[in-house]
């Protein structure tokens, strides 16, 4: 192709922006600028209420998460209790 490659506006809608290096180039012309640190823009500062709160956040969530975790063991433990009581009656019966 020539210096100036006409690139046609399907071209840049299609496969061929991944396999040729001009219709790559049109296509990377035309995308819009972008700030670099847009991912590093802060929100804004939340109420002091709500940083009292957060701050109590953390030890809560995982004093929660444990008994959480723990009720969910307990519960698991005692339904295999259960099973393996139900097949010892069921074993002595059966004699």
């Amino acid at each position: 192709m020539s210096a100036v490659a006409v690139v046609e506006p399907w071209e840049i809608h299609s496969e061929l922006v991944l396999v040729s290096p001009e219709v790559c180039e049109r296509a990377r012309e035309l995308l819009p600028l972008r700030d670099p640190d847009a991912f590093f823009v802060r929100p804004p500062r939340v109420a002091e209420a709500t940083e009292s709160a957060s701050q109590l956040g953390l030890p809560t969530a995982l004093v929660g998460y444990t008994v959480l975790r723990l009720a969910q063991t307990a519960r698991s433990a005692l339904f295999v209790v259960g099973l393996v009581v139900a097949f010892a009656l069921i074993a002595q019966i059966s004699h």
